[in-house]
């Protein structure tokens, strides 16, 4: 009896070595597999680190290195840029991953260890590059640290072009744990579209339109710079009262010995929608003078064969050099002769009216108080509305930090069947419409705190820009026409019309020429998403790799309540929230092995002592 006891016990043992080896062998097997076919496993309910398909497509595309310079790296981060660092290293491997290690990165900290005036000097360079700092502030009950960071990266391809990315989405440039979710969410937007810029040839042509008092080339440099980096920018003269937008007709004309004026009329209107067929899209900066018939013609028939339109336009004269420079401080705007331009949009389902926009949710200007010793005070200006992103889903401004308007006007959406309208930028609710001839007077804040005042801004929400989605009717198309022309419905077609000129115009230095950054206003000194909303635009409009429905995903954000957890124990408490938590975190998990083994452990000699 006893020999057969010691016998169980021996093979109980022996049992469970083989089990061990076993176990051992198995890991050992699954990890050389893992090894030489690496797989990563997304069991997070949104799936955030799944790459979508257009990224993947993209991915597969690569046919040398990209390698990302990420200066994310600072011994200081607080919590959570740390979780943002994270998150970038993921994205990132899962590119490398898609792209077979065509996608390599290393993580720099670029100010570690210099002098303030290397600091300075270095700061310079990556901004004039594009890359924007941010300042760090981490607060807790005992201190607050500060610590000035980069989070973007430089991105070189096969060692030719370089390109920067910005990861950081702020709102209005502070960046809480709500802004650095919408950055983590955007990351891979964000790289894909780098990666885009790398291996995709400029295939799509843009023109700036040019004739009609549009803004000077100057003050579309920021936007027309970056946009260079997609798609090929160039100007386009419609202007038929310029003998040089006719001299290029005009000499095979007469070569054809065309049979009077109405001939010759006509074949430069049809070379012409010829001529600007040749560009994928056009846009319309903040056109100042009137188009002639001809012109809205040429326009209309470009838009109806498929050539895309981004308009920004405003129907009343506002500006504020001018308001500053006048008298008292005031000034009266009339309306743009905009007659057919207005007329074209109205048929394409965008009515524009002659007013001018004012919202209690603004931006602010600075204003010499006299009486307090000419102390400068800053001082909401309803005529410069903000525009807040944070509930419209739609890829173009998902996610993005605050835009700016100055004297801009509203839309009228029109209802049709055959159209898809979707708003892109809405004021607040606190609204008034001000009509032509609006008389401006830098003297209204001082009603800024008059309850009367307040309560008059009852308008509601306004569009101030949408995108147009669908067939169009014709502006030009008349009853009668011959010929099939003109066109008298659009193939199906999209646009953008934005009710505010200088949403695209950068600031320019009158005494230097220096141009500055597209969305930073020298008023407030203050920094808004204006070009990203624009780059936006032109990448859904013009960008056929999908890329911009990758800004639709979202990741919930699942945060502790960070008041909560900073208050200090109470009398009756042995520990503060903080602190419990932490114990939680760090003590449970180890007392939950040590009672699992003790568990086993007693299961086990149970087991084996009968």
């Amino acid at each position: 009896m006893v020999k057969a006891t010691k016998k169980t016990k021996r093979s109980g043992r022996t049992n469970a070595l083989l089990e061990i080896i076993v176990l051992v062998v198995v890991i050992i097997i699954v990890n050389i597999i893992a090894s030489q076919y690496p797989k990563r496993f997304d069991l997070t309910k949104e799936k955030r680190y799944t790459l979508s398909e257009t990224s993947a497509n993209l991915a597969a595309k690569v046919q040398d290195v990209i390698y990302f310079k990420v200066y994310l790296e600072n011994k200081d981060l607080s919590s959570k840029f740390k979780r943002l660092r994270t998150a970038t290293i993921d994205m990132l491997d899962e590119f490398r991953d898609l792209t077979h290690n065509k996608v390599q990165y290393e993580f720099v900290d670029p100010l570690g260890g210099k002098t303030d005036e290397e600091k300075n000097k270095i700061m310079e360079q990556l901004l004039n590059k594009g890359l924007e700092p941010y300042n760090d502030i981490e607060e807790n009950l005992e201190s607050e640290k500060r610590n000035l960071i980069i989070p973007g990266a430089e991105v070189t391809y096969g060692g030719g072009a370089t390109y920067t990315v910005n990861f950081l989405s702020t709102d209005l440039g502070n960046a809480g744990e709500a802004s650095i979710n919408s950055s983590i969410e955007n990351l891979e937007y964000e790289i894909a579209n780098v990666i885009r810029k790398c291996i995709t040839p400029k295939q799509k042509r843009i023109a700036i339109l040019r004739g009609h008092g549009e803004l000077e080339e100057n003050q579309m440099a920021d936007l027309t710079r970056s946009l260079s980096d997609n798609y090929s920018i160039e100007k386009f003269n419609l202007n038929l009262r310029d003998t040089n937008f006719l001299r290029q007709f005009l000499d095979s004309a007469w070569d054809k010995s065309l049979s009077d004026t109405m001939d010759l009329a006509r074949m430069i209107l049809t070379r012409s929608v010829k001529k600007l067929s040749y560009y994928d899209g056009v846009v319309i900066a903040k056109p100042t003078e009137p188009f002639e018939d001809d012109e809205a013609y040429i326009l209309d028939q470009y838009f109806m064969g498929g050539g895309k339109l981004i308009w920004m336009i405003e129907p009343v004269m506002a500006e504020m050099d001018s308001l500053i420079g006048q008298p008292e401080n005031k000034m009266i705007c009339p309306d743009y002769n905009n007659g057919n331009a207005m007329a074209m949009l109205s048929k394409y389902g965008a009515t524009l009216n002659s007013n001018i926009l004012q919202d209690l949710k603004c931006n602010f200007i600075p204003i010499t108080n006299q009486l307090k010793n000419n102390q400068i005070e800053k001082k909401a200006w309803v005529y410069y509305p903000v525009f807040l992103n944070s509930e419209n889903k739609h890829p173009i401004v998902k996610n993005l930090d605050i835009v700016l308007g100055r004297f801009t006007g509203n839309i009228k959406l029109a209802k049709r069947n055959n159209l898809k309208i979707s708003p892109l930028l809405v004021s607040s609710e606190f609204t008034k419409l001000q009509f032509s001839p609006a008389q401006v007077d830098l003297a209204i804040i001082k009603e800024n705190n008059n309850p009367k005042y307040i309560e008059s801004f009852k308008s509601g929400h306004q569009v101030v820009g949408a995108l147009f989605e669908g067939e169009f009717n014709s502006y030009a198309y008349k009853p009668g026409s011959t010929a099939g022309l003109p066109v008298k419905k659009s193939v199906e077609n999209s646009m953008i019309v934005i009710a505010d000129g200088d949403i695209a115009r950068n600031d320019v230095n009158k005494s230097t020429g220096e141009i500055i950054a597209l969305g930073f206003d020298r008023l407030s000194k203050r920094t808004f998403a204006n070009k990203k909303f624009m780059l936006n635009c032109f990448d859904y409009l013009f960008d056929e790799s999908g890329l911009i429905e990758v800004r639709t995903k979202e990741i919930t954000l699942r945060l502790l309540d960070r008041a909560r957890i900073n208050e200090a124990a109470g009398e009756d408490e042995w520990f503060s929230e903080k602190t419990k938590w932490q114990i939680i975190n760090s003590v449970f998990p180890v007392l939950a092995i040590i009672i699992f083994g003790i568990i086993n452990a007693w299961i086990r000699r149970r087991k084996y002592a009968r």
